[in-house]
């Protein structure tokens, strides 16, 4: 074997002896080697250790790089270790800082004891639109028009329960209490029960005399629907207690062409979903299309208060479907359309001063009266206040009409208003701030519901009254067809209300 290095290979070692000797070179300039520690002298006798320390002329050479300031490294602690007592407490301030001291399990901790405050209410948004401050002026004007459980007839407290909800407060005995919790305890009037047993579950007690009891079939259903009542609240008949839903049913099963199915939608509407189907008494399929398919065949100029409720219960059917189903056909989409032109009918015969025409949709008119003029757009309002868009709400036409009733509200608080007209008026003040402010709308019902009242006294029970009530023919109750019929044809407001002696001018 050759011996001899190639040209190649002596380049090789040649490159890294030269590296290896500037490295060496490098590191000695550069490089810190620190304390040297336990370095053993030759020259001494063996097993003599020597300790070598650097000195501060070694610390301080310029040539030693120095860690910097800014290193993204967590600062330790500075402990302090002078003597125990300083080093105990500095231990507990550096505990402090860094970790917090764990909570105990809550199993082992002393028992919790209940609190005694009450919890505090969400705050309440800052109200910034004047229209809305004087909305809730309005709403809160109408409050202090309290009726009496003595003097004043279900059709009219019904009214104020469709408006003010839970908060609706009435007098009994010069005190004040909750109306829904009165009518809840099965009173009476006129030696009649405001609630009948029925075949099929329960409901309202139906017409007797002009706003006495329910005007319509259904009609208070649908008022206890408007105020949120739920399936399961009780009402006492005096005989056994029903709810919501044994009125549905009942409802479901008297529902029938011959009659107004007006609040019958309206109810149902609130209640059931849009796909309900059933079979009446009758034996006839029903359903919430074919409600609507017959409420539709109702011509509004011709219907009491200017067709404006059975607008309203389609508005409201439709909003049902719409919940659930994307795009309108058939049925529902010409319920829409119809819902639509009466919107614009009444936009298009709105006065200057913002009321709708206190002929409804007959034409344009405006009322000086207050009561007619409060009535009529109340109504109209009401209805356009469930037809409308939610983007809709804003435009100036419909504020205009909020603003002219919360202005006619509060200029005649002292003024008597006809109970009707007026609470369909302050309804649709309550739908424009439950639309417009949902949440601040909530937070009202809820307070509502939590306010104490006094306990209402409970009317003796009328005891055997529905079975007599079967016995007779339930035709002269609801089906009033003369009467109907001169009530949806009246056309002049004055005198209708001169020929009944009295303020009241339609059913509502």
């Amino acid at each position: 074997m050759n011996s001899r290095l190639t040209p190649d290979l002596w380049m090789k070692c040649s490159t890294l002896i030269v590296f290896a000797t500037v490295f060496q070179l490098t590191c000695n300039l550069w490089g810190d080697s620190g304390p040297q520690l336990l370095v053993p002298d030759l020259e001494q006798d063996q097993g003599e250790i020597r300790q070598v320390n650097t000195t501060d002329a070694d610390n301080e050479e310029p040539l030693v790089a120095q860690k910097p300031e800014f290193s993204i490294e967590a600062r330790k602690p500075e402990l302090i270790a002078d003597d125990a007592t300083d080093k105990s407490e500095a231990d507990k301030n550096t505990k402090k800082a860094s970790v917090p001291e764990p909570k105990p399990f809550p199993g082992i901790a002393q028992e919790s004891k209940p609190s005694m405050k009450k919890p505090e209410p969400p705050p309440v948004p800052e109200i910034v639109d004047p229209l809305d401050k004087l909305v809730d002026e309005a709403i809160e004007v109408s409050h202090r028009r309290m009726l009496s459980t003595e003097v004043h007839t279900p059709w009219q407290i019904a009214h104020g329960i469709l408006a003010l909800r839970w908060e609706y407060a009435l007098y009994q005995n010069n005190e004040k209490v909750r109306a829904l919790d009165w009518v809840s305890t099965g009173p009476s009037f006129r030696g009649r029960p405001w609630f009948i047993t029925t075949e099929n579950g329960a409901k309202g007690h139906p017409f007797t005399e002009p706003y006495a009891f329910e005007g319509h079939p259904n009609q208070f259903l649908a008022f206890y629907g408007m105020a949120g009542v739920p399936l399961d609240h009780k009402f006492n008949t005096g005989e056994k207690i029903v709810t919501i839903e044994d009125m549905i049913r009942n409802a479901k099963a008297e529902v029938n062409t011959d009659e107004e199915i007006t609040w019958t939608l309206w109810a149902f509407s609130r209640y059931l979903p849009w796909d309900t189907e059933w079979v009446s008494n009758r034996n006839e399929e029903w359903s919430m299309e074919k409600l609507v398919r017959v409420q539709m065949q109702s011509e509004p100029t011709r219907s009491a208060c200017g067709g404006t409720h059975g607008l309203f219960a389609l508005a409201s059917a439709v909003n049902c479907y719409s919940r659930d189903q994307k795009h309108l056909r058939g049925t529902w989409l010409e319920a829409s359309m119809r819902v639509r032109q009466y919107v614009e009918y009444a936009r298009s015969m709105q006065n200057r001063d913002g009321s709708f025409s206190s002929k409804y949709f007959e034409g344009p008119e405006y009322a000086s009266d207050v009561n007619k003029r409060v009535s009529t757009t109340g109504h109209t309002l009401e209805f356009i206040m469930e037809a409308l868009p939610q983007n809709r709400l804003n435009e100036p036409w419909v504020r205009s009409a909020v603003y002219r009733i919360a202005t006619d509200l509060i200029e005649y608080k002292k003024q008597p208003l006809e109970p009707g007209g007026m609470y369909h008026a302050i309804d649709s003040l309550v739908i424009y701030r439950e639309r417009t402010r949902p949440e601040y709308a909530q937070y009202l019902e809820e307070l509502a519901k939590s306010k104490e009242f006094k306990e209402p006294v409970a009317a003796d029970p009328i005891v055997g009254y529905s079975e007599r009530f079967r016995q007779q023919n339930p035709a002269q109750y609801h089906q009033q067809p003369q009467y109907q019929q001169n009530n949806n044809q009246s056309r002049d407001y004055s005198s209708q209300a001169r020929r009944r002696g009295g303020l009241f001018s339609r059913f509502r």
